[in-house]
């Protein structure tokens, strides 16, 4: 098979399952590259159900509800439009009484924190605290002897390993308390479901790791591909790399493209800046010929004085209108 395949969007989830079967047959590691969140869903499922038909998973699924994580902004987490009813709330962080991997509903979003139900006990999260917990989806998902996992946070488990966000994992056994063994002697506790298939994953999930093929889904969204992201992908592969496209000329035309995000000063063209930029840029110019930390301290210097200057105006102003001149 040639190293770039034509396949209409209709079937690509088919043929890139097709071709990890093949290489599974093998012997050889690979991982699906996709470039959105329903393609990599989509070909979770389809690669499962073949390597489940060809026996080279258990027989026997166990059910579990594992927790996709939302990626919310801090002003996402401060709305509760997107909460659904029944997602969950996981601490990352120990905030007050929660400890990490606790989970728990949101209860309430105030003026200056997060209110989050935990066990029936009420724990405020402050503002500045809500980078410390996730929001997740529950979904229910079979696993079963040799499936792929994709674990998704960062843990210390039970047994005092640790195990960490983005790593692709092998199931052994599952065990009937509800934990997951893995090939490599780690043991998921039964609370620890912040996992999904991990036959198929994102660009940006794929940094950091290695495996003897990538096959990439190429769905030619312009915004999705440059040569930044194409590098990442390509070379997670040892041995070799299948591209999966419906439109070659459209993939060459994306690829060659940089991701480099212009400043603002590079859109503005030739917008003329405020006569104070243009003063502060040639003084900080001036000041480079005696290094750059001294221009950038200089120029930090001057805004102290600026802004002291005015608020001693602003104070003086106000004293002003108080004995009503």
């Amino acid at each position: 098979m040639g190293a770039v395949v034509s396949c209409g969007l209709g079937d690509q989830a088919d043929k890139l399952a097709d071709e990890y079967l093949r290489l599974a047959e093998q012997d050889a590691s690979a991982v699906v590259v996709s470039q959105t969140w329903s393609e990599v869903h989509r070909v979770n499922s389809q690669v499962r159900d073949k390597l489940k038909s060809k026996g080279l998973l258990g027989a026997q699924d166990t059910v579990v509800q594992a927790l996709d994580k939302l990626d919310l902004t801090n002003a996402q987490k401060r709305d509760e439009r997107f909460y659904s009813p029944d997602a969950v709330v996981v601490f990352n962080q120990k905030v007050r009484q929660a400890e990490p991997g606790a989970k728990g509903k949101l209860a309430g979003i105030l003026k200056s924190y997060v209110l989050v139900e935990v066990n029936g006990r009420f724990v405020t999260v402050s503002n500045k605290w809500l980078d410390r917990f996730t929001v997740c989806q529950p979904r229910e998902l079979p696993v079963t002897q040799g499936d792929r996992l994709h674990l998704k946070s960062n843990r210390r488990l039970a047994s005092g390993r640790r195990v960490t966000n983005g790593e692709l994992v092998t199931v052994k056994a599952v065990r009937s308390d509800g934990g997951i063994e893995l090939t490599d002697g780690r043991v998921l506790d039964k609370d620890f479901r912040e996992f999904l298939p991990g036959y198929a994953v994102t660009s940006y999930g794929s940094q950091g790791k290695t495996v003897d093929y990538v096959l990439f889904s190429d769905s030619t969204i312009k915004a999705a591909t440059n040569a930044q992201q194409w590098y990442v992908t390509i070379s997670r592969g040892r041995r070799g790399v299948r591209i999966f496209t419906p439109d070659k000329e459209q993939l060459r035309e994306n690829v060659a493209r940089s991701g480099h995000r212009p400043l603002a000063m590079e859109l503005a063209g030739q917008d003329v800046p405020r006569r104070g930029v243009v003063v502060r840029d040639r003084v900080y110019l001036c000041m480079l010929r005696f290094g750059r930390r001294a221009a950038e301290m200089f120029c930090r210097l001057q805004r102290v004085r600026r802004h002291r200057r005015l608020m001693m105006e602003k104070h003086e102003h106000k004293n002003i209108r108080k004995l009503g001149v």
